[in-house]
């Protein structure tokens, strides 16, 4: 039967260090000057079964294993352990003497026995390499990580750890587990070159010793610099799991991970588990991290148990009480809730199927640590999981059809989600603040994702599927980008396709320093960058237009934001750039200083030229009725002359919106061709310019705002290109001379209400022939029906 389940497996929790520690084994060796047969301590056989392993909580020898012994010179000799698995001490021969003859005054053992060792003769110490793959082992260390060592000047060894080590506890349901993949999130060493102390076991990492070409920690010992980021525990043919946890143990060099670490588990069937915290984690050496138990289960497994119709399966730390417990909340009305404090597993059933998880279902239940929900849920309702910090995994089946708002807002440690085909609706900030996130993968069944989706997930390093960048640092639908994955990016230049940062979509990302918002923006929506506490500098294209609420706000390290667009863009009503860097600056062109000025008055004080001239211009001809300039505050002005009958009005860059009230109240203005380059006319642009009798509007144009050409008496026409998708309200209101409206557009363009009231006596809006109907249906445009004319825009022929 086909799994429907959605399970949020149990939290990662990070122990303490354990006393898991590794008793020290005592070897006689003989004297000084005396050089044995046999000495007592111990390793290995073929390179590929190497290893001292744990038995009943202890380490001892397995049989053939064999270690590297450095006496009296510098000579790598191999020695091996002959005798039974399972001894504390061991007495091994050597095997081969090795090469070298510069004098050391210790003996050195080290496990494993690796050809490639290298002691410095005057310190002792070891150059070692920590490999990049372990072998796993049945309830015992990985093979090849357990790096252990010893020196003495007389006759007694007690072989310590240079490691410690991470032990996973995995449950399942006979899923093989082929791999275990671990890194740190801020890139820390995990192998590769150690330099090796051999008195008291501690090593220091290539990574911390500087370049190979200067330094010399070893004294005659130079480091190539082998710093490998990534480990990997090989389960060779699979390691099945079972209902009790089964040990995984990786060896690490001692260490802090200050941002957390990774871990990525894969089984034969290829599935990929990945868990993760940002938490500080220490692996401190000869001691084992333990990691809370936790269960892998493989949606696509077909024995994976699922309830039924009428129950909900949840695992918890202690009983959870769903906060509303009816029909509502779930389609059904809950008749019981059992919970088993030993298997910490309980169930809840209904007086009949359950169809949705409702608003508020399990808000803020940080007790509940997995779910699994039964086959015909359709819905997760807004706030569903809102800040249930015990979440760790989300499968989100493929009946599911709907995520609500804030459905797993905040939830804190939810490392992975898995979103199945069926998924249409992801509404706003449904996973905002879940900061354990890694990845995350649209399915091509998503038709809507809200603003603010991904807001705040802070170690999201990479996005899947639908609406993924090529790189997979964003997700763009319809030109607006709504996420951005942020881990290791201190600069980023947004991609040209971009046309609207969507609301929050890099808020409280604090690794970013620059940002460079190309051309091709024109919104940036509220709470955009909200937040960033790294951000430095922003460099905003020409084209940005509005700048949202909080847009910038709490940027403290904001020390600079250059702007191109030469027409100010409008500011939201609420702190756009507040709480930036003292002394923050806004740089503009020359000439454009002082209408940002006037425009950005809040901010007056901090605009100053980039020191730059605009490198664009554009040209604006208009006519008025006494032979004068018109004038206007909303342009960067560089020239306005009237020569010869044309008025030519030359402002600084290449406008793409006639700004609100532009020529409001310009009672002389008789026509006016806006250029081609605006897709806009903002509001009353155009109001009351009672002597304006012409006006050409180009086909780049695509809205008309409200009151633009409200009390234009002396219009007499217009012509609205196809172009044209959105008329304000009272757009040509009270254009008491207008007869003749001719609109190209063969899908009605929006229009708001009133907007041909009171035109002149008459007034015809003509339209394209095959879309009478269309018009004469559209909402606002019904009312004007009996005056909607069909119209053969190619032959100028009234069409009936």
């Amino acid at each position: 039967m086909k799994r429907f389940s959605l399970l949020l497996l149990v939290a990662i929790l990070f122990a303490a260090c354990t006393n898991d520690s590794i008793e020290e084994l005592q070897s006689p060796i003989g004297t000084e000057n005396y050089v044995p047969e046999s000495i007592t301590v111990g390793f290995e056989g073929d390179s590929d079964e190497t290893r001292i392993q744990l038995q009943n909580g202890k380490t001892v020898w397995t049989k053939n294993d064999q270690v590297s012994v450095f006496y009296l010179s510098n000579a790598n000799q191999k020695w091996q352990y002959y005798g039974e698995t399972g001894s504390r001490t061991a007495e091994l021969k050597r095997v081969d003497a090795g090469s070298g003859s510069t004098k050391i005054n210790k003996v050195v053992v080290v496990y494993p026995y690796n050809e490639d060792y290298y002691i410095n003769p005057e310190s002792c110490n070891i150059k070692a390499f920590m490999p990049a793959e372990q072998t796993y082992l049945e309830d015992s260390y990985g093979n090849n990580g357990n790096i252990m060592i010893s020196s003495s000047e007389y006759n007694q060894f007690s072989l310590k750890s240079v490691c410690g080590w991470l032990k996973l506890q995995i449950m399942g349901d006979g899923e093989k587990i082929k791999s275990i993949k671990l890194r740190g999130n801020n890139g820390e060493q995990v192998a590769g070159e150690l330099y090796i102390n051999s008195v008291d076991a501690t090593a220091a990492l290539a990574a911390d010793m500087g370049s190979a070409d200067d330094n010399n920690a070893g004294g005659s010992l130079v480091f190539d610099d082998t710093i490998l980021e990534e480990v990997t525990l090989d389960c060779g043919e699979g390691v099945a799991l079972g209902k009790s946890a089964t040990m995984f143990y990786i060896a690490i060099p001692p260490q802090t991970f200050t941002q957390g670490i990774y871990v990525a588990i894969e089984d034969t069937e290829g599935y990929v588990m990945e868990q993760s915290t940002d938490k500080a984690v220490t692996i401190a050496r000869n001691t084992i991290l333990p990691m809370a138990a936790f269960e892998f289960i493989n949606p696509a497994t077909p024995s994976a148990p699922a309830p039924a119709s009428n129950e909900i399966w949840y695992t918890a730390t202690a009983k959870v009480e769903p906060t509303f417990d009816d029909a509502l909340t779930f389609g059904a009305d809950v008749v019981s809730n059992v919970w088993d404090s030993e298997t910490k597993r309980g169930v809840i059933a209904f007086n009949g199927n359950v169809t949705m998880i409702g608003e508020d279902a399990f808000n803020n239940c940080d007790k509940l640590t997995a779910i699994t929900l039964p086959e015909g849920v359709t819905t997760i309702g807004k706030k569903a999981f809102y800040d249930c910090d015990g979440l760790t995994e989300v499968i989100i089946p493929d009946s599911i059809t709907t995520i609500g708002t804030n459905a797993f807002y905040s939830c804190d440690i939810l490392a992975k989600v898995i979103i199945e085909d069926g998924v249409t609706t992801i509404n706003q900030y449904a996973f905002q603040s879940c900061i354990g996130l890694t990845s995350i993968t649209i399915p091509q069944s998503v038709t809507t994702l809200g603003r603010g989706v991904f807001s705040g997930c802070s170690n999201l390093s990479k996005f899947f599927g639908k609406y993924a960048t090529d790189n997979g640092r964003c997700l763009i639908a319809n030109g607006v980008l709504l996420a951005f994955a942020p881990v290791g990016v201190t600069e980023y230049t947004i991609p040209d396709n971009v046309n609207i940062i969507g609301r929050r979509s890099f808020a409280f990302y604090d690794n970013l320093i620059k940002v460079v918002v190309p051309d091709s923006v024109t919104i940036l929506e509220d709470g955009a960058f909200y937040n960033c506490e790294g951000l430095k500098e922003v460099s905003l294209g020409h084209s940005i237009v509005s700048l949202g609420n909080s847009a910038f706000n709490m940027c403290h390290s904001l020390i600079k934001v250059y702007c191109y667009a030469t027409l100010p863009p409008s500011l939201g009503y609420s702190d756009v750039l507040l709480n930036n860097a003292s002394g923050r600056r806004i740089y503009v062109y020359e000439e454009c200083v002082e209408l940002y000025k006037s425009s950005w008055d809040s901010y007056k004080d901090s605009i100053y030229t980039n020191g730059k001239n605009c490198p664009d211009t554009t040209t604006i001809e208009y006519t008025t009725s006494d032979g004068n300039t018109i004038t206007t505050s909303k342009f960067p002005i560089i020239s306005n002359n009237y020569e010869n009958g044309i008025g030519t009005l030359i402002v600084a860059g290449t406008i793409t919106r006639i700004p609100a009230d532009a020529f409001n109240g310009c009672d002389s203005l008789t026509s006016i061709t806006i250029p081609d380059s605006v897709t806009s006319i903002g509001g009353s642009a155009f109001e009351s310019c009672d002597s304006l009798t012409s006006i050409t509007i180009p086909d780049s144009v695509t809205s008309i705002g409200y009151k633009a050409f409200y009390y234009c008496n002396s219009l007499t026409s217009i012509t609205i290109p196809d172009s044209v998708t959105y008329i304000g309200y009272w757009a040509f209101q009270w254009c008491n001379s207008l007869t003749s409206v001719y609109c190209k557009a063969v899908t009605p363009p929006t229009l708001g209400v009133n907007s041909f009231d009171y035109n002149g006596s008459g007034r015809k809006i003509y339209v394209p022939a095959a879309s009478v109907e269309a018009y004469k249906g559209a909402t606002n445009w019904s009312k004007y029906a009996s005056a909607i004319v069909g119209y053969d825009f190619e032959s100028g022929v009234v069409v009936e």
